[in-house]
């Protein structure tokens, strides 16, 4: 009995062994897939702020910048309209492109009349 003890002893500690390698190896993994995904984050926004930096170094508006300009036209626009004893114009809807056949109109040519003879 002491001997199926000590066999079923080893199988155990051979698969404890075996799982622990496997569960060590797909945590290598996947640190590793999770350094690549970050270099990669890491460049992404490496990328980004060049360009916004970019822009910047042109004279580009960034979004935040356009909102507030937004903003403060909507406010001027307000008090102008409170000023000038007009109500505020609210935003322009927008245009809708007309959608009509170009269809030149002819006249509808009449057939000559005949000369007399």
């Amino acid at each position: 009995m002491a001997k199926k003890l000590k066999k079923s002893d080893d199988q155990l500690a051979d698969a404890v062994r075996m799982s622990s390698q496997e569960i060590w190896q797909a945590g290598l993994a996947a640190f590793a897939k999770a350094q690549e995904e970050e270099g990669k984050f890491f460049s992404m926004q490496l990328f980004e702020e060049r360009v916004l930096r970019a822009l910047s170094s042109i004279g580009v508006p960034t979004r935040q910048e356009i909102d507030a300009l937004n903003q403060r036209i909507e406010q001027l626009t307000k008090q102008v309209a409170a000023l000038s004893g007009k109500p505020a114009l609210g935003k322009p809807a927008a245009k809708k492109a007309d959608v009509q056949p170009a269809v030149k109109k002819t006249a509808a040519k009449k057939p000559a009349a005949k000369k007399a003879k």
